[in-house]
């Protein structure tokens, strides 16, 4: 299992007043609050927009090593607030992991492999590309890798084959996610892969998991 990216960042106490936050900004500085159950209060820190950039673009999951003085603290992105029509990040909330405390977090799925079924002329579908899971932070996977060489016409492969040590996968087992569709105009009717419902289906749970999450991550930074 391949480990996340650990990116370290140097924090810097948050200047007060409106006139230093709009130099914070001009300086290429984002507002932070660090927040977990090893911190006795809040952390409200600036971190270089650079750092942060890196560890929104990559496309495994990528933690930051929060360097404040004397102290460092592993953290999670919990939530970021973008400009409306710049898209830079106005503000990162940063949850400071402890060791033994199990922490929930969105992991991304990779699919590796030709699948039979696609060599013979069925279509890959692949609704579920992220997951929410629970795990300790030792635990914390980049991303989850599924092979799928031997998957035929009609085959899928569900959120059960998930097998990964130590991490516990928070969507119902059944979930698809991915399926070898039937090539266009074949059999989708005959074997009842509606990809209109699918992705209906889909959209639903995408809400569902996001209000999950959200009331995962209040719960920890109430922890």
């Amino acid at each position: 299992m391949l480990k996340p990216q650990v990116i370290t960042v140097e924090a810097s106490d948050r200047p007060k007043g409106k006139s230093a936050l709009k130099q914070m900004r001009a300086d290429k500085l984002v507002p932070a609050v660090a927040y977990g159950p090893k911190l006795k209060k809040n952390l409200h820190v600036t971190i270089p927009e650079l750092e942060l950039e890196k560890v929104l673009a990559a496309n495994k999951k990528t933690l930051i090593k929060l360097v404040h003085g004397k102290k460092e603290y592993h953290t999670l992105v919990q939530m970021v607030e973008y400009h409306p029509v710049t898209d830079r990040p106005l503000h990162v909330d940063l949850f400071a992991m402890e060791e033994k405390t199990p922490v929930t977090i969105e992991i991304p799925i990779r699919l590796t492999g030709t699948p039979a079924g696609v060599t013979e002329g069925g279509r890959l579908y692949q609704p579920l590309r992220r997951i929410m899971v629970q795990c300790l932070p030792k635990d914390i996977p980049a991303e989850i890798v599924l092979d799928i060489a031997d998957l035929k016409i009609g085959d899928t492969i569900d959120v059960e084959s998930i097998d990964v040590e130590g991490v516990e996968p928070l969507r119902a087992s059944f979930r698809t996610i991915a399926v070898i569709r039937p090539p266009k105009g074949g059999l989708d009717e005959i074997l009842g892969l509606d990809e209109e419902e699918d992705e209906k289906d889909e959209e639903g749970a995408e809400e569902a998991e996001g209000a999950e999450a959200e009331s995962a991550s209040e719960e920890e930074s109430d922890s």
